[in-house]
């Protein structure tokens, strides 16, 4: 009979771990599950292992200074019979006792500390998941204490728990209402932007962190109440949340930037706004983006009003009249296009590669002051920048054929560049333009050789014979 007793109590001390362990992984959250479950195995070895190795090592009767604890054990020694089967009887039954100790006092414990973090109504919910549990169980638990006495204590208070940690991580684990914006966006259609201000700080009490909400508000003080300084002060306070992600950050501080300069009309701020993501996260792509953004920023607001302004687009050259200009621009006097030009020039200094910049000087030196190879100069860096798309570098090669015709009246350079033009970008519109002029140049050509080599026609009056 003592095998089944130690079977026995063997198993009920593996179902009492894997119950504190599965109630540990389904209190807890799941960023702490793995260490939770790491930190049971030095209470396990501590608080059930040492002791039931301890409890059958003074069962042994080891020596006749050292007797065995109980008295069973003594007895079956004493007997000159066979002790083994009262040894293994003691032993299960502090096995069982220890193990059931154990899992007690590590539910209790467990069960303690997960109401720590909890939220009021949430506490108030878990307190009475607790006294259910308590009144209901009270009965069996104590049926059990009265049967075993002191023996059943540990099994009684882990019935006891049992209900709480079958229950408890619905109120632990409960899915919070995402915040509804939905009322605050019908008010800001509606115009009722202070009614939306309210119904933003309203959901904002019940979820502290969501980023959503913040930049909604911090949105809303920024294009309506044209409050730049709230609306910069909240989206720094967002990006210093914990729980706000680098992505995140990028967007908020993104669009801080924009309402700078729409608004604000102010690029140094702007690009500070930029430069709180270099300076958070220098080697992401992120930084990289907010660097090329920086260096697309105009530097005063001159430059900012003057993107604002609706310049004429240039038109293709090669056009049917490759001797008129293809710029759609006025051209500015002389004394304008100097300053122009130096301006521009600047602008260059600060970011050779804007290419817009340099093909507005190139147009202002060629067509405003004259400089028709110092244009064409600057085009030929545009050509040499190997990011640009197709038609734009087409267009390119076309404006500068059409300067060779009309400036400098270079035929031989022109039909060069119209030639290579279509080779290298037959698909473009400005291909097609160029071997509509190509055939146009071609034909004009041979009308000219066959008025060469065609014989003087005289024309004799009626009358007249021919001279002798």
């Amino acid at each position: 009979m003592w095998p089944a007793i130690l079977i026995f109590a063997v198993l009920g001390a593996v179902v009492f771990v894997v119950l504190v362990g599965t109630t540990i992984h389904r209190l807890s959250r799941e960023a702490e599950r793995r260490e939770n479950l790491r930190r049971l195995w030095p209470w396990l070895v501590k608080g059930l292992v040492f002791p039931a190795l301890l409890w059958m090592v003074l069962n042994l009767d080891l020596s006749w200074q050292l007797h065995a604890f109980m008295p069973q054990v003594q007895a079956a020694r004493s007997s000159g019979g066979s002790w083994f089967g009262a040894f293994c009887q003691v032993s299960a039954a502090g096995l069982f006792a220890i193990s059931s100790y154990w899992a007690a006092l590590s539910l209790v414990w467990v069960l303690y500390q997960a109401a720590a973090g909890l939220t009021p109504e949430s506490r108030a919910d878990y307190r009475a998941l607790c006294l259910t549990s308590l009144v209901a169980m009270a009965l069996p638990a104590a049926v059990f204490v009265w049967i075993g006495g002191w023996f059943m204590l540990g099994l009684a208070v882990v019935i006891l728990c049992l209900p709480v940690a079958g229950y408890a991580p619905a109120i632990l684990h409960r899915a919070k209402t995402p915040p509804m914006y939905s009322r605050a966006i019908a008010k800001m259609k509606f115009g009722k932007y202070a009614e939306a201000e309210w119904e933003i700080i309203r959901q904002l009490e019940h979820a502290e962190n969501d980023f959503n909400g913040w930049l909604m508000l911090a949105e809303l003080y920024a294009t309506q109440f044209k409050d730049l300084a709230e609306a910069e002060q909240i989206i720094l306070e967002v990006c210093d949340q914990p729980n706000v992600t680098a992505s995140q950050v990028a967007v908020a501080l993104h669009r801080l930037a924009d309402w700078h300069l729409k608004i604000g009309n102010d690029p140094d701020a702007a690009r500070r706004a930029l430069q709180v993501i270099v300076d958070r996260h220098p080697r992401s792509h992120l930084a990289h983006m907010a660097r090329l953004r920086m260096g697309q920023l105009p530097r005063t607001v001159e430059e900012l009003r003057e993107q604002r302004e609706a310049r004429p687009v240039p038109l293709p050259a090669l056009g049917d009249s490759l001797d008129e200009s293809p710029n759609a621009e006025p051209l500015p006097d002389a004394k304008a296009a100097v300053a122009l030009a130096n301006e521009l020039s600047g602008r260059l200094s600060r970011d050779p590669r804007d290419v817009a910049t340099r093909e507005r000087l190139a147009r202002v030196l060629a067509e405003s002051l004259g400089k028709v190879d110092l244009g064409i100069e600057q085009i030929e860096l545009l050509l040499g920048l190997g990011d640009q798309p197709e038609n734009k570098r087409a267009g390119w090669l076309g404006l500068i054929a059409a300067w060779q015709l009309r400036f400098k009246r270079d035929m031989d350079a022109a039909r060069k560049l119209m030639e290579r033009l279509v080779t290298e970008f037959p698909n473009t519109p400005q291909a097609m333009a160029a071997r509509r002029r190509l055939a146009l140049l071609a034909a004009s050509h041979k009308m000219q050789q066959f008025r060469a080599a065609r014989p003087a026609i005289r024309i004799v009056p009626d009358g007249a014979g021919p001279s002798g």
